[in-house]
């Protein structure tokens, strides 16, 4: 990622993002990216100025990311997070009698819009009459109606109620809120890995409650406020001070000053009816999805925390269920389709016997039951086509069961709604239909730490190790398998075991490998070994196989002083049976360039030898759980001689892993094993241990096995 992260946005957008009077940077929006920069550990910068210049910013890829809303113009030229917020608009003018409550019918007026707004599109692609008037801003927008430049200003509600509460500018709002908005990071078409950078980190701030803690911080500012007594008797003094002037003028002024209060009373209710209106509007959007009219999210942790509160013996059960075909949808029918299948969805939990069920969006909606939920019954009770209108379609989602949740005394619903979510990640990373919450889901600290610093630090406290390999027909050690070792500042030495999978799950092996593979090579150069054939074996984890430059980079590792079989690439069993025609390929490729392919662990998964002939390799590594006790295994003893046969009538080498002892590697010469390698032999070895060790006269180890064999 970028270092500095570089946001643009506007300098004038409360209370999203403006600058304060010691022009500093401020807002809801700040505090989002300042979170986001910081749970990764990058530095954030924010760039606030007019607002067509911070989207120009972006474009030109001077800023990495703005805040925009979304629409389908803008889609055209960026890519989008799921939303943080949904901002609605509204009309605005000097005198509240000039209620517009259809922007579609703007005739004959001179509308201001913010240059570049979403608004300012939205009325040219679809003209409403109205003449339009570009501002720099939204304060410069209400200004233009204020000083009579403009009859009205369609604009971003929130930012707007915040600048004529600071400015204390005589304007109104004379509509209802309208085109409710999602809004959302964004960043320009072609940044892929930024786009998908950001949204995982959009998502981890929701997963781990920062965002909603920024939220209740800046909910009063965001909230829209209802008009208070003030407001009111402002308005009863501006009727009131005709009535004490007129008073004292006789009849005729008593007469017109009586229809002058009937007239101002009816407006002043009218005008009051439109406030209570809106409010009840705004209240219902502030607690329920505009999409599906289901709680949000807020709404929903707030019922739940009722409930709890009224029953404190209650071990409440929630689930949450993520629709997860929603972008096939889009890509197949249309983005129509996808917010179809949401509110039909919707529509189907409503139906179900559920204490409260909620829409968080983006195809996210909770439940809360008052029992225990079996997996299979959802998947029963939810399983069923959705009408679409011309379209039937099975709804494909994924399951996270949090079952008779014990809370401590400071927890409430949104640590329910936490375990819910990393239940359903958990059920979408594994291909499961619904996973169970339980403790042993939640991540270790440690391991989050690891892989942080693994972000920052890359492989600076990484070394390696080299077990040494016995060529038993020479007697001589001519290869040594590479094994990588974390010395971590903090946390010592940290196992293989432990780091590998945890990178291999984040889908970063491939930067290890590259790694192990420079150093192993540079070993080499180093010592000379390179010119006496020593060989040096390095582990492929799977999806190094499917990385597109991979081949290009072993060859030219190869391909300057290394010569052939220097390299020897080892792929685990189960390496092969995922995507097997792109592994046959990458592997031709990689031996065409002079490495030559081990197939490591074997025995351990579903392949057979006569699978393995299919593609192109040079040893099978047989691995240790059955050499280890194949002689009082039986059947591990059959399976490693037959193997062992096999792979010679193949034309094969086979190496045999896990040897501790003098009876092991005499059977295994018996059997013409070509190679051996254990703690018999040696533990992994530095580099300067290893050279030492391969000047030892192995022929005495060997002769005890080699006397046996004959």
């Amino acid at each position: 990622m970028p270092e500095p992260l570089v946001f643009a946005g506007s300098d004038d957008y409360p209370p999203f993002q403006w600058h304060d009077d010691n022009g500093m940077p401020k807002g809801f929006v700040i505090d989002l990216q300042e979170a986001i920069a910081h749970q990764q550990g990058l530095k954030a910068e924010h760039r606030l100025m007019a607002w067509d210049q911070a989207v120009e910013a972006v474009e030109a890829g001077e800023a990495d990311v703005v805040a925009l809303f979304v629409s389908e113009e803008r889609e055209e030229r960026f890519d989008f997070t799921s939303p943080i917020y949904h901002v609605a608009h509204g009309i605005y003018a000097l005198s509240p009698d000039s209620i517009q409550k259809d922007p579609s019918d703007l005739s004959g007026m001179r509308v201001a819009v913010v240059e570049g707004s979403y608004a300012q599109n939205r009325l040219r692609e679809n003209p409403s009459g109205g003449e339009l008037r570009p501002q720099e801003d939204i304060r410069s927008a209400l200004l233009a109606v204020a000083e009579g430049r403009a009859d009205l200003a369609l604009v971003a509600a929130h930012t707007a109620r915040h600048v004529i509460g600071q400015s204390s500018l005589d304007i109104h709002q004379v509509s209802r809120p309208f085109w409710p908005k999602a809004y959302a990071f964004a960043v320009r078409q072609g940044r892929d890995d930024l786009h998908a950078w950001l949204e995982e980190q959009v998502g981890l701030l929701q997963a781990n409650g920062t965002y909603f803690e920024i939220h209740a911080d800046w909910l009063s500012e965001l909230e829209w406020q209802p008009p208070t007594w003030r407001d009111n008797l402002r308005t009863l003094a501006w009727i009131a001070l005709p009535l004490l002037v007129l008073g004292g003028g006789g009849y005729l002024w008593s007469w017109s000053l009586r229809r002058q209060v009937t007239r101002k009373t009816r407006l002043l209710s009218r005008e009051l009816e439109s406030r209570r209106s809106l409010q009840g509007e705004l209240e219902y959007r502030l607690k329920h999805h505009m999409l599906t009219g289901l709680f949000n999210r807020s709404a929903f942790i707030s019922k739940l925390d009722g409930l709890v509160e009224a029953d404190p013996d209650w071990s409440p059960t929630i689930a949450l269920i993520q629709l997860v075909n929603l972008e096939q949808l889009i890509t197949a029918f249309s983005y129509q389709v996808a917010l179809e299948l949401q509110r039909a969805f919707g529509r189907l939990l409503e139906a179900q016997d559920f204490l409260l069920v909620g829409h968080f969006g983006s195809g996210l909606f909770a439940i809360a039951t008052s029992k225990p939920l079996e997996g299979n019954d959802i998947v029963v009770r939810l399983t069923e086509p959705l009408n679409l209108g011309s379209l039937d379609l099975d709804p494909v989602y994924v399951v996270g069961i949090v079952n008779e949740a014990s809370l401590e005394e400071d927890d409430g619903a949104d640590e329910l709604i936490r375990r819910g979510i990393l239940a359903v990640a958990m059920a979408r990373d594994a291909h499961r239909r619904w996973v169970i919450y339980s403790t042993d889901l939640e991540p270790d600290i440690d391991d989050l730490l690891l892989l942080q610093d693994f972000h920052r630090h890359g492989t600076r406290d990484m070394f390696l190790e080299y077990q040494p390999q016995l060529e038993i027909e020479t007697g001589r050690v001519r290869a040594a398998e590479a094994l990588i070792r974390w010395q971590h500042p903090t946390l010592g030495l940290i196992s293989p075991g432990r780091f590998i999978p945890m990178l291999e799950q984040a889908g970063l092996t491939h930067w290890i490998t590259r790694w192990v593979i420079e150093e192993a090579s540079e070993m080499l150069r180093r010592t000379a070994l390179v010119a006496s054939g020593f060989r040096v074996s390095i582990n492929l984890a799977p999806q190094d196989l499917m990385e597109p430059d991979l081949v290009d980079f072993i060859a030219q590792s190869l391909a300057a002083t290394m010569p052939a079989r220097s390299l020897w690439l080892e792929i685990t069993e189960t390496g092969f049976i995922h995507d097997p025609s792109r592994i046959r390929d990458v592997l031709s490729d990689l031996h065409v360039a002079g490495a030559r392919i081990s197939v490591d662990d074997f025995g351990t998964g579903y392949a057979s030898l006569s699978y393995m002939s299919e593609f192109p390799v040079d040893e099978v590594k047989l691995d240790r759980t059955f050499v280890g006790d194949m002689l009082t295994n039986d059947r591990h003893y059959l399976i490693v001689r037959s193997t062992i046969a096999l792979a010679h009538e193949l034309g094969l080498t086979v190496t045999a892993e896990g040897v501790e002892d003098e009876e092991t590697l005499q059977a295994l010469v018996a059997m013409n094993c070509n190679n051996v390698q254990g703690f018999y032999l040696s533990r992994p070895l530095r580099e300067e241990s290893l050279l030492a060790f391969l000047d030892r006269d192995m022929a005495e180890m060997l002769s005890g096995a080699t006397h046996s064999k004959e």
